[in-house]
């Protein structure tokens, strides 16, 4: 073992939360979540719109105090004599900066309030973000996306052990995902961890390794990506000129054959799924030649609207 990994705390998990909730007024924010996020992960926060994810973010940052459960990161529990906030960078909902500073300056104005001791800092955020056209214009006349970059330079400038990030591709154009979800996955890969909350699960699958799923307050599903691609529904859709005498057909052949509203032939036998030739194979031999013969997989929006119904 190199010196510097020897010297290098061991963390199990970057955080922890035991039974966590908030309440406001009657209503549960967060309500006994019980989480962890180990080090060098990504892990995808998911729910609708106020289900509850900035609650928690706000939590984990000490900006709102749970009403019962407890935060631990860093192996630490979070009160007010945590220290290790500059191991933290951090994104919640809106990007803010001083609108009659330029991003530069703004960056600065973090730089200082952050005590870093390396210059070199603000120029290689600025660049690797894509901000160098705008450095020396002043936040308020930004687009959404840029304010948005800048609200991510901020959180990325100290390179944090610790990322949290709220809906951080708000505003931003495709090309400016592709390059936030690489930025991210590179942070990943050099050790540091992201908790990253959102409501769109298509991009999220694409990067993180492990996902919770929360409904009104409450951690309805955690599963990895794996796991999820396993849960999608999966099912063969086909169509002929003759769909009872088809159905009946596959159904003979031990085929779990339905025939639909659409007037389609619905099969989902794993051999099926795994073999879709062979019904094809079968329905000519049986001159029903299928006008269609298509593999269906649940979309992740569908599976995540699934999931938080049968919640």
């Amino acid at each position: 073992m190199c010196a510097a990994n020897a010297n290098r705390p061991s963390y199990v998990d970057i955080i922890r939360t035991n039974s966590l909730t908030k309440y406001f007024r009657t209503t549960p924010a967060s309500d006994n979540i019980s989480i962890h996020v180990k080090e060098g992960e990504i892990y995808g926060f998911l729910g609708l719109n106020g289900a509850g994810k900035t609650t928690l973010i706000r939590m984990f940052l000490g900006m709102i105090k749970p009403d019962k459960g407890n935060i631990r990161l860093f192996n630490k529990q979070l009160t007010p004599q945590f220290n290790q906030w500059n191991d933290i960078g951090y994104l919640v909902e809106t990007p803010y900066s001083y609108p009659n500073l330029s991003v530069a300056d703004n960056l600065k104005v973090y730089y200082k309030l952050r005590q870093l001791t390396n210059p070199t800092l603000i120029d290689d955020i600025i660049e690797k973000l894509k901000l160098t056209n705008y450095k020396d214009k002043k936040a308020n006349v930004l687009s959404l996306g840029n304010q948005q970059r800048l609200g991510l330079a901020k959180a990325l400038m100290h390179k944090p052990k610790l990322l949290i990030l709220d809906e951080p591709i708000n505003g931003l154009d495709p090309e400016g995902i592709v390059e936030v979800r690489e930025l991210l996955k590179d942070l990943a890969n050099s050790g540091s961890t992201i908790f990253l909350s959102s409501h769109i699960l298509g991009e999220i699958s694409k990067i993180a390794s492990r996902l919770g799923i929360i409904h009104q307050g409450k951690l309805v599903k955690e599963l990895t990506i794996k796991e999820l691609t396993d849960q999608l529904i999966k099912k063969i859709v086909v169509k002929t000129s003759d769909n009872w005498k088809a159905a009946q057909e596959l159904s003979e052949a031990n085929y779990k054959a339905v025939i639909t509203n659409n007037d389609e032939i619905e099969i989902t036998n794993s051999e099926a799924i795994a073999n879709p030739e062979n019904i094809s194979k079968l329905l000519v031999e049986k001159n029903l030649a299928p006008q269609q013969v298509y593999l269906f997989t649940e979309d992740l929006e569908m599976y995540f609207l699934r999931t938080i119904r049968n919640s």
